[in-house]
């Protein structure tokens, strides 16, 4: 692997695989996605574990780091308990990015129907915003209008600001590409759409990876 990415996604997608003994099981797949410095992006590796886990992307990670890949300026990924942990213990200099459209799932998951499309609009003021001062502003307001109704939501978003409001730091243009996993979840969505329109039962492990950097080559 190069020394250098810039940026680098992780996320993860399930696949049902034959294994002796157990028969067809359902396991997640690991995808680590780089954007090198000059812009080119590059498919760091796929690793087919039994479940999707800080512990399994610190292995993951911990590999990329054997494989050579020493210096990484962000990390982009959901907020899945211990993750950002994880990266910081095999890649202490790079800074983290959460997704703000997971953030936003889940937040209109935890409210009522009704108040669903005026939230969104309100965190769309936060992540929207022209700069880091006006999205801590707008965040206030949403922890003022929401915070006695649904503390939790406000919660993750105040304590998490730093994490969800990280891409400011990086030029503008940038912005739409860092600040969520989208550009991710497209790659990973054309990956299942490939491995459903062959077969979605794979007969060994080495299958699932043959057809996963074939169907990333097509990309």
């Amino acid at each position: 692997l190069p020394e250098e990415m810039a940026f680098v996604y992780l996320d993860g997608l399930s696949l049902k695989v034959f294994r002796e003994g157990e028969g067809i099981v359902r396991e997640s797949v690991y995808v680590a996605l780089g954007i090198a410095p000059d812009g080119e992006r590059r498919v760091l590796g796929f690793w087919l574990l039994p479940t999707e886990s800080a512990l399994g992307w610190e292995g993951v990670l911990g590999e990329l780091w054997q494989r050579g890949l020493r210096r990484v300026l962000l990390f982009i990924t959901d907020g899945l308990p211990g993750l950002p942990e994880a990266i910081r213990r095999v890649y202490p200099q790079a800074e983290w990015q959460r997704c703000v459209v997971h953030g936003v799932r889940w937040s209109l998951s935890q409210v009522r129907s009704r108040d669903r499309a005026l939230l969104a609009e309100d965190l769309r003021r936060v992540y929207g915003a022209e700069s880091r001062e006006e999205a801590l502003g707008a965040l206030e307001e949403v922890k003022a209008a929401w915070g006695s109704r649904y503390p939790g939501v406000v919660v993750l978003w105040v304590q998490d600001s730093g994490a969800f409001l990280r891409f400011y730091g990086y030029p503008k243009v940038l912005w739409p590409y860092l600040r969520s996993t989208n550009l991710m979840e497209r790659f990973i969505r054309e990956l299942r759409r490939g491995t459903k329109v062959r077969d979605h039962k794979f007969p060994k492990e080495e299958a699932v990876y043959k057809l996963l950097y074939l169907e990333s080559e097509r990309q």
